[in-house]
């Protein structure tokens, strides 16, 4: 072989190696790892140009396809794309559950957001299709999720292959604080308050308290029921705002009683706590039954004084009969400052024990050993509502002074109730 046949030869097999290359490259698959992993979405069926939702108020939270608009922070039509691991996603809604095809739901799989955890059927495979489209398969039958309006008005993960239906298009969405992982070990959501909503609050869940004279702690606010004080933002928050008139104070203070009651639970709220001298966030509850104060029980779930020295402590105290006051049981939890990030503030009632965290940290558990001798334990068996309020002085933070700014913000994600 001489050497001109010989480099032409070469030239000819890099050329089939390349024109086979090529060929590979062309004929690949869209690789799923184009996922937008960690990000907050939203979803548009491209066969009717409709966005996503897992609106709550619909039955078993089903998945629709008829939304005209991807919503804000915190709405039904945003969605966090997590790892599931092994190249596969799950969608998070904006209530904290994940998204699943179960088919023991219905033989076609449709699609809801009420899981607490990522199992199987939780898991999805995602498909960049081009242009901005993505098709989304069930990991467990395989089938490819659908938004076919003549089949269901919900989606559905029943089909074989993609057609219009079956592909979407996607984009980020506004990312507002984002909910925790709902908690494992048996807990299931009973009931919450996303404050998705604009304007005053939903009175469905809240009451509001109202006046002024101290409210047993020399306090300087007089609670009102006016959106300037109580309103959630559009985006997603309940804010209590503290405002200062003058030499006077207007404040909020809203609970649950006679319409959102519990009897033990994990119950949690993600906030950002205000901060300053004589400024008193709080997050409570108190028993629904056992007569008048302190004999109905008080569970403090967190308190801040945003004093100097205070603001990266927060309170979890129990009050009682015989154990009430600056007698209650307390403990306190030193972490960052509160009022510069969201943070979550829990407890894990149950008979005979309480369990206090911040951010997943148990920082003290109190057991019927935890009281006085001679005292009563009044948590058991007995219903117990909750309360969220912005407190302006009072003997135990002191009263504001000239370092003091107004206004003061109690921005609260959500408060959620879970139970085994």
């Amino acid at each position: 072989m001489n050497k001109k046949t010989f480099h032409l030869m070469r030239v000819i097999s890099f050329v089939l190696l390349l024109s086979t290359m090529l060929g590979l490259i062309a004929a690949a698959p869209a690789r799923p790892a184009s996922a937008p992993l960690g990000q907050t979405i939203w979803l548009r069926a491209n066969a009717n140009n409709q966005y996503v939702s897992a609106d709550q108020n619909l039955a078993n939270v089903q998945l629709v396809a008829n939304r005209a608009t991807p919503g804000g922070a915190g709405s039904w039509e945003q969605f966090v794309v997590v790892d599931a691991g092994g190249g596969l996603i799950a969608l998070r809604a904006s209530n904290g559950l994940y998204v699943s095809a179960d088919t023991n739901l219905g033989a076609f799989a449709p699609l809801v957001a009420n899981r607490p955890t990522i199992q199987g059927w939780e898991k999805f495979t995602w498909t960049d299709v081009g242009s901005g489209q993505v098709t989304l398969k069930a990991s467990t039958n395989g089938k490819f999720v659908s938004a076919d309006q003549n089949r269901a008005s919900y989606l559905v993960a029943d089909r074989a292959t993609a057609g219009g239906w079956e592909t979407f298009t996607w984009g980020v969405g506004t990312a507002g604080p984002q909910p925790t992982t709902p908690p494992t070990g048996g807990w299931n959501l009973v009931w919450s308050d996303e404050f998705n909503g604009s304007g005053a609050i939903n009175t469905a869940n809240w009451n509001y308290d109202l006046g002024a004279g101290g409210w047993g702690n020399g306090e300087w606010e007089t609670y009102t029921n006016s959106t300037a004080n109580v309103y959630q933002d559009g985006g997603g928050n309940l804010v209590i705002k503290a405002i200062k008139n003058g030499s006077t104070y207007t404040s909020g203070r809203i609970h649950t009683s006679g319409k959102r009651q519990f009897t033990y639970g994990k119950i949690e709220m993600r906030a950002k706590l205000p901060y300053g001298q004589g400024i008193w966030p709080a997050f409570w509850m108190l028993g629904a039954t056992g007569g008048t104060w302190p004999n109905n029980g008080e569970i403090d779930i967190m308190e801040n004084i945003g004093k100097a020295g205070e603001q990266t402590k927060v309170y979890g105290t129990l009050h009682g009969p015989g154990y009430s006051g600056g007698s209650g049981i307390s403990a306190v939890y030193n972490g960052p400052r509160f009022a510069d990030a969201f943070h979550t503030f829990t407890i894990e009632w149950e008979a005979n024990t309480i369990r206090w965290y911040v951010d997943g940290n148990l920082y003290v558990t109190r057991t019927t050993a935890s009281i006085p001798a001679g005292t009563q334990w009044v948590y058991n068996n007995r219903n117990f509502f909750i309360i969220l309020n912005l407190a302006v002085g009072g003997a135990w933070p002191g009263y504001p002074d000239a370092s003091t700014v107004f206004p003061q913000m109690y921005t609260i994600d959500y408060v959620r109730v879970y139970q085994r």
